[in-house]
């Protein structure tokens, strides 16, 4: 094959396969479980790799986050589950992620370009 073939190939595959959700990497990610307390608002999210999932990441904090940026973040998790529509999503680990590895603490949530 040449390289042109190869590089259209890929671009059709791609185009044809939507991306895959990670909690690995924090990207595509589904809203799972939304935890709300009494007197902090919200408290923590479940990320999941797919839509209809049961179970995903360990629970992930908003410590840190004043009132105001929890009903935000609230207001933009609660939309994104009903819509379906896919985050990536920032921790305080390291590496930006660590959902698999442990509890973690959001840092910041995007809305995906693509649902």
């Amino acid at each position: 094959m040449n390289d042109k073939l190869v590089v259209f190939v890929i671009c059709i595959l791609t185009a044809w396969f939507p991306a895959q959700a990670s909690t690995t990497d924090c990207q595509n990610l589904y809203i799972g479980r939304i935890w709300v307390e009494k007197r902090t608002g919200l408290k923590a999210v479940v990320y999941l790799n797919e839509r209809t999932a049961v179970s995903g990441s360990y629970w992930s904090y908003f410590t840190g986050w004043s009132a105001e940026e929890r009903k935000e973040v609230l207001t933009l998790l609660v939309t994104a589950k009903a819509a379906g529509h896919r985050v990536n999503v920032v921790t305080a680990n390291a590496d930006g992620c660590g959902l698999q590895a442990s509890g973690t603490v959001t840092n910041a949530v995007f809305l995906t370009t693509q649902p």
